[in-house]
This record gives C-alpha cells, structure tokens and sequence, in this order.
C-alpha cells in the first residue's frame, strides 16, 4: 500500500472535517500537536475525528491510497491505522495540521440568499 504525499486539497479536506466538529474536540485535537511523540499525536487526531466523522475521515484515508472506501473496506482491518502511521511518520504532518488550524473555516452549509455568488 502506497499513501501519496498530502496534497492542497487534503488541507481543504481536513479543515471541512474540523469544520464539522465540536469545539471541545478541535482544542483536542490542537493540544495533541505539542506532543513529542509524532505517532501519538496521528492516532490520537484519528481518534478524535473519527468518533465523531467516521464517513469523511473514511473516505479521506481511501483517497490518500488512491482507493475507493468500497475498496478499503476488503484491506485488512489496520489498513487505516496504517495510513495514520505512514503520514506521521514522513515528518511534515505535524505542519500540515498546523497549516490546517490557520485555514479559515470551511462551511459545508450554504444559505438560499448567498448560494452560488462569491462573497465581498
């Protein structure tokens, strides 16, 4: 199993997944980043997130190895944990979430009077 390298779109990916998440848990998952341990801080992210956005973080791990979820579901069980600990251990994801907590926020919602213009 190969992970691509994190991509622009990982960073819009992951803010979206923030996004969605309780207050309580992003400070959590921020605090996790002053860690010295790299891959406790990776599973401790993926615990975080994937109790509360099992689907999306699901779907993020099977395009990181350029697989479908339907795909991922037949690897074995560790498959995702795998990911997690790949990522963590090239060293440059302690910044991309450090990159993804200065991200404005994105919004999956969208109102009826702004959908579709580009906000001023």
């Amino acid at each position: 199993m190969e992970v691509r390298e994190l991509k622009a779109k990982d960073v819009k990916a992951v803010a979206k997944m923030l996004g969605k998440l309780k207050t309580s848990s992003v400070a959590a998952i921020f605090q996790s980043l002053d860690k010295t341990n790299p891959l406790q801080t990776g599973l401790a992210l993926f615990q975080i997130v994937a109790a509360d956005l099992t689907d999306d973080i699901y779907n993020w791990l099977a395009d990181l190895i350029g697989k479908t979820p339907a795909e991922l579901d037949e690897m074995p069980a560790a498959t995702p944990v795998e990911i997690i600990k790949e990522l963590v251990k090239r060293g440059d994801f302690k910044d991309f979430l450090a990159s993804v907590g200065k991200s404005p926020p994105v919004t999956t919602s969208s109102s009826p009077a702004t959908d579709g213009q580009i906000p001023k």
